[in-house]
């Protein structure tokens, strides 16, 4: 963790911040991201999930996801908010914090993983409430 720390600080040069070594940092991770947690998926795919999760109509390119973790181009905000949200990462990863070992994978925010809360929600629906205060509860 203290070596990301190191390399972000190197970056200056005589007070300015070279901002084609923050882009490379970035886009590294992003390639770490997409390689280790979701198991090596295709650009195109990538660039079509977080698309989605933008509730964007039109899919990235592979080669803007490419650019993206080469360092050509940096990722939008948002873009790079449904990056975190895609590969289960906090921000701070991307901003240049540990590893992706040091970030557990978080099973519960994975989409369709709602059973226990789709549970939770009928069995408090209008109805079931209804129901408990009528018999007494």
């Amino acid at each position: 963790m203290q070596q990301d720390v190191a390399k972000v600080s190197t970056t200056k040069e005589k007070g300015r911040t070279v901002p084609g070594e923050i882009r490379k940092a970035l886009g590294g991770r992003i390639r770490v991201a997409r390689k280790t947690r979701l198991k090596n998926m295709p650009l195109e795919e990538f660039g079509r999930q977080v698309a989605k999760l933008m509730g964007r109509a039109r899919a990235f390119s592979n080669v803007t996801v490419s650019n993206w973790e080469t360092g050509r181009q940096e990722p939008s905000w948002e873009a790079l908010v449904s990056i975190a949200r895609l590969t289960h990462l906090p921000l701070r990863y991307f901003a240049g914090v540990g590893e992706a070992d040091d970030y557990p994978l978080a099973h519960w925010m994975e989409p369709g993983r709602t059973g226990l809360d789709t549970r939770l929600r009928t069995s408090l629906a209008p109805s079931s409430v209804s129901t408990l205060r009528s018999s007494g509860w």
